[in-house]
């Protein structure tokens, strides 16, 4: 298990009581309610499990891997913060789905498995545990870490088959992910690192590092509940293009914003801002399973391409309804009207769309296809997409990109589209 910003900054830095130190949770969440204060080689659950190294974190956990010594086997144990440990669906949906009698259904194999739960108490109050399978990075590390930020064409295809097949189990148990993007996609060890004793899982990808944390104030102590240091995340990981077909093998995480439509009305999305489907934006009724169809086609373009489908620097809602219109074209009149920032961007009888920020110049679909997915990949020296497969992705993509929800392609359309018969031969 790995986390959506497990290679990110402290969040509030500027405000920060504490040293700024890159790369980790915010210092400041270490307070009541908070994070819990873990280090390298605490015993968790009465000595079962034995914490080695860190695998990341997120706004409410942090992720570590850690040695069952009962069963000989690493594991990923994500600590909850305190504030949202008792509302947190995660541990019981896991349960849920790989309890009930749907050994063979497809796209299962995509939700974590749930090993072990158990709660922690500590300064800052009571933690929930959760224990899963590791994982050695996200696909959103994996780009990081590569030259192009790029994965082979057939290593690409089987993630997003997968992807798509266990979206659509989710939907078929009447679950909404909520939060689909690069981060929370993991790539597991491409073999089981079980047989390694810990000091051969350093020699093979190094010691865990620590920084100090050190107040702003010398000569103020630390906290109760503030840790003397903190773990940077190992790198277990490799580069998106040294992913080989047969090491692909992807999972779901981070079930947190995760809901049944049919017993918890949303009306907001959380993802991502440049993720979020119009809807959450333009319509008054609550999101559906559509919602998720739009942030997995996102998604899926990303796996694909060097650069997201919708671009923008500090996205403001403003600006991201401007990317979603200047690629697929007009919003539906009722919204087009709702938008009262519209001529802002464009002329409001401009059906053809030339956009007032980019010298009258759309980037449309091809257009970003093309800088997107097939220059990049010819210049990394990569396999290029051929007009077929272009084709068939287009028509899925654009299927699950209608602005009007009840409009879009449904998780079991897309199974049975042309795409993905191509893909899997």
């Amino acid at each position: 298990m790995s986390s959506s910003t497990s290679r990110t900054s402290n969040i509030g830095a500027g405000k920060s009581r504490y040293k700024f130190v890159e790369d980790v949770e915010d210092l400041e969440r270490y307070c009541p309610g908070g994070y819990h204060p873990l280090k390298i080689g605490d015993d968790l659950d009465n000595g079962r499990y034995r914490v080695v190294d860190k695998l990341g974190f997120g706004g409410y956990s942090t992720i570590w891997l850690a040695r069952d010594v009962q069963q000989g086997r690493y594991v990923a144990v994500k600590v909850i913060t305190a504030d949202s440990s008792t509302c947190t669906p995660e541990a019981r949906l896991m349960r849920s789905l790989w309890s009930m009698d749907s050994s063979k259904a497809p796209g299962r194999e995509i939700i974590p498995r749930l090993i072990d739960e158990f709660w922690i108490t500590g300064p800052n109050g009571q933690h929930k545990c959760i224990v899963t399978p590791p994982a050695r990075m996200s696909l959103f590390d994996a780009k990081e870490a590569s030259t192009y930020g790029l994965f082979q064409l057939n290593v690409a295809r089987s993630i997003v088959a997968q992807l798509i097949r266990g979206v659509a189990f989710l939907h078929s148990q009447n679950i909404i992910h909520g939060d689909l993007h690069l981060g929370n996609i993991l790539v597991q060890f491409p073999e089981s690192i079980d047989h390694y004793s810990t000091a051969e899982l350093y020699s093979t990808f190094g010691e865990p590092e620590a920084e100090a944390v050190v107040p702003l104030d010398n000569g103020r102590p630390l906290c109760d509940g503030v840790p003397t240091q903190v773990f940077i995340p190992g790198w277990f990981g490799v580069g998106s293009d040294e992913i080989a077909l047969g090491e692909e093998k992807v999972v779901l995480s981070d079930f947190g914003e995760s809901f049944n439509p049919h017993q918890t009305p949303r009306f907001a999305s959380k993802t991502l801002p440049l993720l979020q489907p119009p809807e959450a934006r333009f319509s008054d009724l609550p999101l559906s399973f559509p919602s998720d169809i739009w942030t997995l086609a996102c998604t899926i373009w990303e796996i694909f391409g060097q650069r997201p489908l919708f671009e923008a620097f500090r996205p403001t809602a403003d600006r991201v309804t401007a990317e979603q219109v200047e690629t697929l074209g007009i919003l539906p009149p009722e919204w087009w009207e709702k938008w009262h920032c519209r001529r802002e961007w464009y002329e409001d009888c401009d059906l053809d769309l030339k956009p007032k920020m980019s010298g009258g110049v759309r980037r449309d679909w091809d257009r970003r296809f093309e800088y997107s997915i097939q220059k990049p990949r010819a210049e990394a020296g990569l396999e290029a997409m051929t007009e077929e497969e272009k084709e068939a992705l287009e028509t899925m993509l654009r299927s699950m990109l209608t602005f009007l929800p009840e409009e879009r392609a449904t998780a079991q359309q897309i199974l049975n589209s042309a795409w993905m018969k191509l893909a899997q031969g």
